[in-house]
């Protein structure tokens, strides 16, 4: 007899859905994308960073690829919780790349990714010595008038330093490596994409941007977060975990967004794209390391002790598909949230709850080869927030944790209490008063602690949402509007 943990690890099985494909380029060919925690202090990368931020200030007014062009991009097009928030960002990124590569003669020049879940997530000191690599050095201002974000008045402040990394700031949790592989394991892009976008994503410019209590607080908080040099490297996280999801075998969808002008290419000349075409990476010219060697999305399985008499090779009748499709359990309507500190509680009364959190389902992951598999584990539930009016922009900077079923919750209940369920930050609130967001938090983790304790037998889910000020010393003040909550099977 074979258990499923061992099945699943010996399974020789693959999906030949791989984007990244030694067809269409030769790995040697690409632009590397390397982990910038694991760079050594005297890699070449950090001078001929330097140099091109150092290159891109020195440029007239009215070349687009100076530095602060270059950040008026990102305030004036950036799409925030849209399904091409992640193409959009890709193009950026590489049209970037390619400019720095030019302005300094290294056309394989390529940016690092800044790795959230090594070293407690601490930026090398280079980025906070005296020089090009320091938001402080260049005192860059701010003082823009944004189409989309309306104005902005930033400052070249962090709230990072060498010390300090961003999972040891509040929330920190969420950028953790065991966190990143539950959003890399949702087979459903645009549930993946907003998993990325609300919580490791937003957050991540919130913490590093709201480092006082009241404005002007540092570049990463705004749509000029660009100014600040970690800005890059902070997104290239977050396509690197987009790129592993692909390589893994998931499908990113056909979305029909064309992006005419808004970017500028090495030579400065405006160019038109499509967000169909950031689809390939390997074919925009870059790959990351991890794609190549060691992908590390882990074989999952919650159910150690089930059996199979299979073969080893054998790929059995339940893994054929990896994704079983969604299934919506219960929804409830309105709340209004208005101070930090202060839970509010939304319950949900969901359908056949316990039946759906001990199903099992299967997912796309990738071996240590790097081949694409699939994988199972425990049916996922997932929370939606969905259509909320985000707060005021002169509110606090927050971040809202979710917990469910908290009889105890007060903003001192720890991240680690087994009702905690998730977080996220609002980022890219944009001028326009009918944008509205949405945000997933999976509460699989607390609700079967709760069916553990015997406490879900009335199937009712109580989503409690607490915001909290970034500085504690805030305003207390932070007013959004959730108009529905929707409680999911995946």
């Amino acid at each position: 007899m074979l258990s499923r943990r061992k099945f699943i690890a010996a399974s020789g099985a693959t999906l030949a859905l791989s984007l990244v494909s030694q067809e269409k380029a030769d790995a040697q060919s690409l632009r590397l994308r390397r982990d910038l925690t694991k760079i050594a202090p005297d890699d070449l990368f950090f001078q001929q960073y330097a140099e091109a931020i150092t290159r891109m200030h020195q440029l007239p007014q009215r070349d687009q690829r100076s530095w602060r062009n270059q950040a008026i991009i990102h305030a004036n097009f950036c799409p925030h919780g849209t399904l091409d928030f992640l193409q959009w960002h890709r193009y950026y990124l590489t049209f970037f790349e390619e400019i720095c590569g030019q302005l300094i003669g290294e056309p394989n020049f390529a940016l690092p990714y800044w790795n959230w879940s090594n070293k407690r997530g601490r930026v090398p000191e280079a980025f906070f010595a005296d020089g090009p690599l320091n938001v402080e050095f260049w005192n860059d201002p701010s003082n823009y008038n944004s189409p989309s974000w309306g104005p902005i008045d930033t400052v070249g402040i962090r709230g990072l330093t060498e010390t300090i990394g961003v999972q040891e700031l509040r929330g920190g949790n969420a950028f953790t490596n065991d966190e990143i592989e539950r959003i890399r394991r949702n087979t459903n892009f645009n549930l993946f994409s907003e998993q990325l976008e609300g919580t490791p994503h937003n957050l991540g410019h919130v913490l590093i941007g709201a480092t006082t209590s009241s404005p002007p607080f540092g570049h990463m908080y705004s749509g000029l977060s660009p100014l600040d040099p970690i800005f890059w490297l902070h997104h290239c996280n977050v396509d690197r975990i987009w790129a592993e999801w692909q390589a893994a075998g998931n499908t990113t969808p056909s979305i029909s967004s064309e992006y005419n002008q808004q970017f500028v290419n090495a030579e400065g000349d405006l160019v038109r794209v499509t967000a169909n075409d950031a689809r390939d990476f390997t074919a925009m010219g870059f790959t990351y390391e991890t794609t190549l060697y060691d992908l590390t999305s882990p074989v999952v399985l919650t159910f150690e002790d089930t059996q199979l008499d299979a073969p080893t090779g054998f790929l059995p009748d339940f893994l054929a598909s990896a994704d079983v499709g969604l299934r919506e359990l219960g929804t409830a309507d309105n709340a209004e949230v208005s101070q930090v500190d202060i839970p509010t509680s939304i319950p949900v009364q969901a359908e056949d709850l316990l039946a759906n959190l001990f199903g099992s389902h299967t997912f796309r992951t990738n071996s240590f080869l790097g081949k694409p598999q699939i994988a199972v584990e425990g049916d996922r539930i997932l929370a939606l927030l969905k259509n909320i009016t985000p707060p005021s922009p002169t509110d606090d900077a927050i971040v809202v944790e979710i917990f469910v079923n908290c009889p105890y919750l007060t903003a001192k209940t720890p991240s680690n209490d087994p009702h905690y369920a998730g977080i996220f930050s609002f980022f890219g609130q944009h001028k326009q008063e009918t944008a509205k967001r949405e945000f997933v938090i999976d509460i699989t983790k607390p609700l079967r602690y709760l069916a553990e304790k015997g406490r879900l037998l009335d199937n009712l889910v109580n989503i409690q949402i607490l915001p909290l000020a970034v500085v504690p010393e805030g305003r207390n003040i932070a007013s959004f509007k959730v108009e529905t909550v929707e409680i999911i099977r995946v």
